[in-house]
């Protein structure tokens, strides 16, 4: 790994890379927050419950 962080410490505005890919990650992360929140309860079931068929759904209510 040193030799990776020695030779992106001689790239020229690299420190830009870093910001703008931290800056895309916390956008991301903000508008999944943000549709998890607003989204209706009734979805929010209707997607848990999509994950399991019929079969299984017995097994975990029992």
């Amino acid at each position: 790994m040193k030799i990776v962080s020695s030779v992106l410490e001689t790239v020229e505005g690299i420190q830009t890379y870093y910001v703008v890919g931290l800056l895309i990650f916390v956008m991301l992360f903000i508008v999944i927050l943000y549709r998890t929140f607003r989204m209706p309860k009734n979805e929010a079931i209707s997607k848990k419950e999509s994950i399991f068929d019929a079969e299984e759904k017995k097994e975990f209510s029992t």
